[in-house]
């Protein structure tokens, strides 16, 4: 038989009505915060399967679009992984704005959810304010911070291995396409790239780099032609500009890869969508579990010290934007 509110109360030795008052959410309800935790934690170890008294986890997506295929596939991997925890996953997005730092606060405030994941361009007022809330928290992005826990992927490695990818090919005139440097992946992805430049003897050229704040890889490549700067590859920093790149070569006339090459990193619909298949490292999705076992044990206070975890386990998916170079640009 399924377990009731009355079994909980009964459990208990309480009444029904602070059972149904906590399991509904009733607003304004005099329910002390021990007495709601103490039913939200018999109804679990009950069975009691109301979705309402799922725990909940959030996963936060900062100064981004919620649209934005980087970050769409993530939260698919992690709302999975949480239900296999028997948590519901909450999703928001808030932009560095008074309102949204206001919205963020009154979310955190109201005692419904267990954990967070905070992913996207992060600043100093999200995490003061997540600080503040005392909600356990992982910060899944690069973030140049100190005393946080966070999960990221080792964006330097990334960038090195799709470099030297492309080095393997052949190429030796390999343009670099990134968004805005001084966000803290893109400046990581500059020495990866740099680093697998050095050390195949092949000098750095500042021209090669380009950046754009829209990460626009359409406009990325056409500046480079613009500018008359003669590259056989590129490395972009992530598979947003790597597919922009590709639509602008194609609209020029230009095969790739036979004329030009491409590589990116992530795993996004936008890979296999593409024609051709785009040519891109990303972490293995089975360690980028790992963020939500982190988070759990954060929850649990099975560790706390604060650390920084790299994933570091690369694949390579081979896609059609990469061959071996053919002329001696």
């Amino acid at each position: 038989m399924p377990v009731t509110k009355k079994d909980i109360a009964d459990y208990l030795g309480i009444s029904r009505t602070a059972v149904s008052l906590v399991l509904n959410n009733t607003p304004n309800s005099t329910i002390s915060e021990e007495t709601r935790a103490n039913i939200l934690r018999a109804a679990k170890e009950l069975g009691y399967r109301d979705a309402e008294v799922s725990p909940k986890l959030c996963y936060i997506l900062c100064n981004r679009s919620s649209e934005d295929p980087l970050y769409v596939t993530d939260l698919k991997l992690i709302e999975r992984v949480a239900s296999r925890h028997d948590y519901r996953l909450l999703f928001m997005n808030i932009g560095s704005t008074h309102k949204d730092y206001t919205r963020l606060e009154k979310c955190l405030g109201n005692k419904e959810i267990s954990g967070v994941v905070l992913s996207g361009d992060i600043d100093e007022r999200m995490l003061d304010i997540m600080e503040r809330s005392g909600v356990p928290y992982v910060v899944f992005s690069s973030l140049e911070h100190d005393n946080v826990n966070i999960v990221e992927p080792d964006v330097v490695k990334i960038a090195y291995e799709c470099t030297n990818h492309l080095i393997a090919h052949g190429h030796r005139r390999i343009a670099l396409f990134s968004g805005k440097i001084d966000t803290p992946v893109h400046r990581k992805s500059l020495e990866g790239y740099r680093k697998a430049l050095l050390d195949a003897g092949i000098p750095y050229d500042v021209s090669l780099v380009q950046v754009s704040k829209e990460e626009d890889g359409y406009e990325l490549c056409g500046r480079m032609d613009a500018l008359d700067i003669p590259y056989t590859a590129a490395f972009c920093v992530n598979t947003l500009i790597q597919f922009g790149a590709l639509q602008r070569l194609k609209d020029s006339g230009v095969h790739v890869p036979s004329e030009k090459s491409l590589i990116g990193w992530g795993m996004t619909d936008l890979v296999r969508m593409s024609m051709p298949p785009l040519t891109a490292f990303h972490i293995d999705p089975a360690e980028k579990e790992s963020v939500i076992f982190r988070l759990l044990d954060v929850i649990d206070g099975k560790d706390e010290e604060r650390k920084r975890v790299y994933l570091t386990d690369v694949k390579l998916f081979e896609g059609g934007t990469v061959a071996f170079c053919r002329n001696s640009q």
